[in-house]
């Protein structure tokens, strides 16, 4: 090799195992129900993307508030700026598209806004580690609910930009499933006294995630005079029962002690719907 080659390796800066993509989705003439055309399935995932950027903000302050005690680790590091720089434009796709449903009048901005005062509140109450295993917990929901995204979930929004955001959002999630995951590890290690705070804020992650989606659903329903839509609910029901019977055994390996995000591979999907969605490169 020549001497000019290996001053060429030499000055390679290590990266990152996944990219941080600047994405700008345009929401124009959005449908008002982009779910199955209906508007109780629409009314939940709203609710739940309204989680979206005040709760990635929230994840980003808290890694970054415990990674200044990982520096000596620079493999892992470089995970966490990657993370972070996912994290940050999640956020903003997900106001984007927020603030271009406001044409509906169904004001889910507002819904944003008190996620951010909750979890504001949260934070404050809560030491470093509880905040960092809050993220932990529900970067394992987010990725179950992403990998199912992937394989099915998106044939039910009828709209593609959504259904683009949504891909997008669910791929990302994949690609750093285990930072938060690996991070807590590193700082906490791997013994029961780490184990079981991670399993009690989790049971937490989950009544709290499905206590604010379901109550933003409603709001949604409310607001839009859907309320007592029965034919609508009773899609939505179906729906409940179906998703539970196939998330809820890729949620519980989480509270098995040697769990890892990584257990499971989901490189194929994930090629897959990187192509799908022209991210394949």
């Amino acid at each position: 090799m020549s001497t000019s080659v290996l001053q060429q390796t030499s000055n390679v800066k290590p990266t990152a195992s996944f990219s941080v993509r600047r994405m700008d989705y345009e929401f124009k003439q959005l449908p008002k129900y982009w779910c199955l055309h209906d508007p109780s399935m629409t009314h939940y995932f709203t609710g739940l993307s309204t989680l979206f950027p005040e709760g990635e903000a929230y994840f980003v302050r808290s890694v970054r508030a415990l990674r200044g005690r990982v520096k000596d680790n620079s493999a892992l590091d470089r995970e966490i700026g990657a993370f972070i720089g996912q994290e940050a434009m999640h956020s903003k796709e997900h106001h984007a598209f927020h603030q271009s449903a406001q044409q509906h009048g169904l004001d889910p901005q507002s819904l944003e806004k008190l996620t951010g005062t909750i979890l504001t509140a949260l934070e404050k109450v809560m030491p470093k580690k509880w905040n960092l295993l809050m993220t932990v917990g529900l970067e394992h929901y987010t990725a179950v609910l992403g990998a199912e995204m992937m394989k099915k979930g998106h044939e039910l929004i009828v709209d593609d930009t959504i259904r683009n955001l949504w891909l997008w959002h669910s791929i990302e999630e994949t690609e750093h499933k285990a930072v938060a995951f690996d991070m807590y590890q590193y700082l906490y290690g791997q013994g029961l006294d780490a184990y079981l705070p991670r399993i009690f804020i989790f049971t937490f992650c989950l009544a709290f995630i499905s206590t604010l989606s379901n109550s933003y659903q409603l709001i949604l329903m409310s607001r839009d005079k859907q309320l007592l839509n029965l034919r609508s609910w009773a899609k939505f029901a179906s729906f409940s029962v179906q998703i539970g019977r196939k998330l809820v055994p890729q949620l519980l390996p989480y509270y098995r002690f040697g769990f890892h995000p990584n257990d499971v591979d989901e490189s194929e999907i994930l090629a897959q719907t990187k192509a799908k969605i022209g991210l394949a490169t």
